[in-house]
């Protein structure tokens, strides 16, 4: 009787069921994927170059902000 429970457990454990990988796909909301506008002003002066470059410089942090968020969500390290 022992030697039939065992052949029965081998049998069972021996049948597993078959294990499909289904990739997920990661919703990343369209604001994140929309390209940071960059300014387009002309510097005449050294206050122009002045707001040019604070305006690089805030464009530059939100597409840092941006990478960043993309990145949490889909799980990049």
């Amino acid at each position: 009787m022992k030697l039939c429970l065992m052949i029965c457990a081998v049998f069972l454990a021996g049948c597993q069921p078959k294990i499909e990988y289904v990739p997920v796909r990661v919703e990343v909301p369209p604001e994140l994927l929309r390209p940071v506008p960059v300014s387009q002003r002309q510097a005449v002066t050294y206050r122009d170059l002045a707001v040019l470059a604070t305006e690089h410089r805030s464009a530059l942090l939100q597409a840092n902000a941006q990478i960043e968020a993309v990145a949490q969500i889909v799980g990049a390290q």
